[in-house]
């Protein structure tokens, strides 16, 4: 009976209500405040529109989301849980749309997928595990993404002085990040040490050991790792299903951009889509909300597109990527849970 009800306490309870209804109005403010300070370039993009290329831009949307289920797919076909393959499709794409909404540094999708996919022969550190490992997976293939940006515009020469020191340290700052992430995956006493660490932090708050959780997500981790090494084929495909969704992904941002006005170079697509996804994940808010939008219609504005454009372009990315997609998912809980 407590496994049927705990995936739902993930969306159905209050708290987690009140933080899906704060960022729709915190969004919603963000839409009026732009109107605001610029109502007539807004008028004229708005009354311009071609609305029928959103719907393209969202059948890309579903293609990247098919890619990146079926990435997860593989990750745990690797970590050795056997269940079934369009269970865990669901489970990909459920947990997904619930972290781009109220995702802080992947908690929320982490936490339903250890929700909906343990069990009996299944523990929850071997399911955390496989999840972190697709996530950084994931946030690499944004990098490269990023980088090939980046370096098509310094060799098409768009960015130069004080805008090219400024993207060079933001990029710096994303590779850092991830050198230390793929450090602590890689160096067993780095990834020991902060185990230890994070059970130290998390007994100190909840009172609570989870040396047995944090036993089990190293096994998986290390086993999966091992698996990798010697099935380089599966390593392979799964870089290419992480590339298949971030590149349909931002196909869907070029949609985007040409239903509300003229399409960017491939370099300053790339530049802004990788740099304000990544200030999204990396900050304190729930979903990136506002953070995304901000980072994304700032870098495009210094690339020299119109800022009121831009914005707008961020605000439909989200409804196109982020919120359509979470309220198509909804009936995937249902079945899920009644599965359970």
């Amino acid at each position: 009976m407590a496994k049927t009800i705990m995936p739902m306490k993930i969306i159905t309870n209050s708290r987690q209500r009140k933080i899906i209804a704060i960022s729709v109005i915190v969004f919603v403010l963000l839409a009026v405040l732009v109107v605001f300070l610029d109502r007539n370039q807004i008028h004229q993009i708005i009354g311009k529109a071609k609305w029928e290329l959103t719907f393209v831009a969202l059948l890309f949307t579903m293609i990247s989301y098919f890619f990146l289920s079926f990435g997860y797919v593989l990750v745990n076909r690797v970590f050795g849980i056997g269940i079934g393959w369009w269970e865990l499709f669901e489970v990909g794409i459920v947990s997904s749309t619930l972290n781009n909404i109220l995702g802080f540094a992947g908690a929320a999708g982490h936490s339903l997928r250890i929700q909906l996919v343990k069990g009996e022969e299944i523990d929850a550190g071997e399911v955390l595990a496989a999840s972190i490992f697709h996530s950084y997976l994931n946030n690499v293939m944004l990098l490269l993404m990023l980088a090939l940006g980046l370096l098509t515009l310094m060799f098409s020469h768009i960015v130069y002085g004080g805008s090219a020191v400024g993207l060079g340290l933001i990029a710096g700052i994303l590779v850092a990040s991830l050198i230390v992430s793929t450090a602590i995956i890689f160096i067993p006493w780095l990834k020991f040490r902060l185990m230890h660490l994070i059970k130290l932090v998390w007994h100190f708050f909840t009172h609570r050991d989870i040396t047995p959780l944090l036993t089990d997500f190293d096994h998986a981790l290390t086993h999966g790792l091992v698996t990798l090494k010697s099935r380089p084929w599966e390593l392979t495909l799964l870089l290419g299903t992480m590339a298949g969704e971030w590149g349909f992904q931002a196909i869907a941002l070029w949609f985007c951009f040409s239903a509300l006005g003229n399409a960017p170079t491939l370099g300053v697509l790339l530049s802004g889509f990788g740099i304000g996804l990544s200030a999204g994940n990396l900050s304190f808010i729930p979903g990136g909300l506002g953070i995304q939008e901000a980072s994304m219609a700032g870098i495009y504005a210094l690339l020299g597109m119109s800022f009121a454009e831009a914005v707008l372009v961020a605000i439909l990315f989200r409804v196109v990527f982020d919120f359509i997609p979470f309220f198509l998912s909804l009936p995937f809980y249902a079945r899920l849970t009644r599965k359970a």
